[in-house]
């Protein structure tokens, strides 16, 4: 069976399947040069931010408008009341209340690209073993976030008393699984580790909360590889789109969703998100968080990818997937 690519070998096992690197830089750089922490931290919530605005980038494409526009209902009626829920909620009860709320639905939204990106190179000859390791990686990565949850938000003196033995006991049942998705592979004869690799990086996303002390943090360090992984599949499958539009005459397709017009939104965007997400305002002797906005923004990258990313989807499938893969040999 011939194996498929986003972009190639290389480049999808570095950006999509194991991108390793994007902690290690933050780690490598911080740890050599402490005096830069500051600024790596930003710059990593800018590129953070650069994969929340991706997602906008389908408004671009005439299919994606029109169903926006036919299901006014879904992606107009529902992210307006999502909105005021989360305002009623935040005046009734507390603003953290609610950001508690859409940690809950991030950390959703971040397994759910985990177990996606999973099952795109998912072994099509042991879908046992696919099975086996989606499941495996929801128990970890729920684990893994149960204890985000206890640590950063709860700051349960329970957990903190049994910090070590409940890690160690992560990291067995991790290590576990991964002898038994290669133990499997080896078994079967398979050359392809790709399960592996998405295996890992997935419990990669979420394991920075063992070790580290502030959220922030662990959003940089390790779903910085989530962010990455949708900016190299969002941006191959919006450049394959306009090129094949390109091919069949589509121009208008090709200079709206130009390179250079791209990445000067995609940047003002999120550097302004993250000058936001570091503002508050004085009202009435009041301060206003300006942060609530650019994590409203958030909240619809997560609702909306439900949909543009629902492989289940008759739209999906006629205007996503024929994109995904790189079919020239």
């Amino acid at each position: 069976m011939e194996k498929k690519y986003i972009i190639n070998p290389f480049l999808d096992f570095i950006l999509i399947q194991f991108p390793i690197w994007i902690p290690l830089l933050f780690l490598s750089i911080t740890n050599v040069f402490p005096e830069t922490y500051k600024i790596v931290l930003i710059s990593y919530l800018i590129f953070g931010e650069i994969h929340f605005g991706s997602t906008f980038i389908f408004f671009l494409d005439k299919k994606y408008r029109e169903l926006f526009q036919n299901e006014k209902y879904i992606f107009l009626f529902w992210p307006i009341l999502l909105i005021l829920f989360c305002i009623f909620f935040s005046i009734v009860f507390s603003v953290s209340a609610v950001l508690f709320l859409i940690l809950l639905f991030n950390f959703y939204h971040v397994n759910r690209q985990s177990i996606g990106v999973l099952k795109l190179y998912g072994n099509k000859r042991n879908q046992k073993l696919n099975n086996h390791s989606i499941f495996l990686l929801y128990v970890i990565s729920f684990s893994l976030c149960f204890i985000g949850i206890l640590k950063f938000i709860f700051k349960s003196e329970q957990y903190f008393n049994n910090s070590s033995e409940i890690s160690l006991l992560i990291i067995i049942f991790t290590i576990a699984s991964l002898l038994y998705i290669l133990i499997n592979l080896i078994v079967s004869g398979d050359k392809d580790f790709s399960l592996l690799t998405n295996f890992s990086t997935g419990v990669l996303i979420f394991s920075p909360v063992l070790f580290c002390d502030n959220i922030i943090e662990v959003f940089a360090i390790g779903v910085g590889m989530h962010y990455m992984q949708y900016i190299a599949i969002t941006w191959t499958v919006f450049h394959r789109k306009a090129v094949r539009k390109n091919e069949i005459g589509d121009k208008q397709f090709v200079k709206i969703g130009s390179l250079k017009k791209i990445i000067i939104y995609l940047l003002f965007y999120s550097s302004l998100m993250v000058y936001f997400s570091n503002l508050n305002i004085e009202y009435k002797n009041e301060q206003i968080g300006i942060y609530l906005i650019p994590i409203f923004f958030q909240l619809m990258h997560f609702y909306i990818d439900m949909f543009i990313w629902k492989f289940s989807s008759n739209h999906t499938r006629e205007n996503l997937n024929p994109y995904i893969f790189n079919l020239s040999k």
